[in-house]
């Protein structure tokens, strides 16, 4: 079976190289942007299976983005991303049927228990 493409939406860079870089050590595809647009591109694009999406990003709010990800692809499994631990934001993104919530920092552990 071939190993999921994964698409990483985050505007710090470092975050992005760090996944990136261990993502692609576990053998997946890895695309990644760094705003939402260039996100919406590349989903339209790559069609990955997931996605790891951040709230703060600088052309706008990833969970309030998440109705216009949906409608490029309704299938796309989303983990949205934030440094703010918020139930409030965490049952929303449920609402919207993302799959997981990733508080930062995390944990390669945490990353492998998601995707897998």
């Amino acid at each position: 079976m071939d190993k999921a493409v994964i698409l990483l939406v985050d505007d710090e860079i470092e975050i992005l190289g760090l996944l990136s870089r261990f993502l692609k050590r576990q053998g997946f595809e890895v695309y990644t942007a760094n705003c939402l647009e260039d996100g919406k591109e590349q989903l339209l694009d790559k069609h990955p299976d997931f996605m790891f999406l951040d709230v703060n990003l600088p052309d706008g709010n990833g969970l309030k983005s998440i109705p216009d990800f949906r409608k490029i692809d309704k299938e796309v499994n989303i983990i949205l991303m934030s440094a703010y631990n918020d139930n409030e934001m965490q049952i929303h993104a449920r609402e919207l049927g993302v799959k997981s919530f990733l508080n930062k920092p995390f944990t390669f552990d945490e990353i492998n228990r998601i995707i897998s």
